[in-house]
């Protein structure tokens, strides 16, 4: 858990961010019309031109959840998990209290064929989930994942 200084650079660091004069070249109209264009993408299975739109919208709106969500989607279905990785781990930073990115994160590692850390990953997201309530779903998603970790590794040996 960070400690309260450094939450304190994060939350100054994000606030830097918003502030940027990028944020103003492009108002929020303009920016739902490019995330409306580039969900439509990712909906039909078109994430190299997807990734093209999300990235523009990081680039002037850099602390947006979903524009973020959209991006680290597009890298993790390029199969460009190390790159999905960073993004998901950003949006940890920005919302601490989502385990879902955290989930993301494991799910990428699985992907690569990373089982150890992927593991590791999935016991820190059920730790969290076990002592926070409101995350139950994505707790049977972690307990789904385990089981079906277990079940392969019975099967290998």
């Amino acid at each position: 858990m960070p400690d309260t200084a450094d939450t304190d650079i994060f939350q100054r660091f994000l606030a830097d961010l918003q502030a940027l004069p990028s944020r103003s070249r492009l108002d929020q109209a303009d920016t739902e019309a490019i995330y409306a264009l580039a969900y439509q993408q990712a909906v039909h299975g078109h994430f190299d031109t997807a990734y093209r739109y999300f990235s523009l919208l990081t680039l002037y709106r850099p602390t947006e959840l979903k524009y973020l969500a959209g991006l680290a989607l597009s890298y993790k279905m390029l199969q460009e998990y190390e790159s999905a990785i960073g993004v998901y781990a950003y949006m940890a930073m920005i919302e601490a209290d989502e385990p879902e990115h955290q989930l993301a994160i494991a799910e990428c590692l699985l992907l690569q064929g990373n089982l150890d850390d992927a593991r590791a990953t999935l016991d820190l997201v059920a730790r969290f989930c076990a002592e926070n309530s409101g995350h139950e779903k994505t707790s049977a998603r972690v307990q789904a994942i385990t089981a079906l970790l277990s079940s392969r590794d019975r099967d290998v040996a």
